[in-house]
């Protein structure tokens, strides 16, 4: 419960500081490009923290451990089998 909420916490705030630093940039190509590079990083971290938070505060069900483990896969396989497609995506011969 400690855990989760901390490296959530730091996270947010640094996702927070580079945004505030993107928006200083004066071109719009190099926002593009910055915002480019964060939403990428953003996908993943967002499908870890969603499944991890939901897993983890949820309440208590009956019969909940086929779902655990389902989400447990999700946020622990998932999220790696997934960086090399959203990180590729980026990429001009993937385009």
């Amino acid at each position: 419960i400690i855990i989760l909420p901390g490296t959530l916490a730091v996270t947010a705030v640094s996702y927070g500081c580079i945004i505030v630093t993107v928006l200083h940039i004066p071109s719009s190509a190099g926002r593009r490009k910055a915002f480019s590079t964060c939403s990428a990083h953003l996908i993943v971290v967002a499908v870890f923290y969603s499944t991890c938070i939901y897993r983890y505060i949820r309440p208590a069900q009956r019969g909940g451990q086929d779902s655990d483990k389902i989400l447990s896969l999700f946020f622990s396989v998932l999220t790696q089998t997934l960086n090399p497609y959203i990180y590729s995506l980026r990429n001009r011969q993937v385009k």
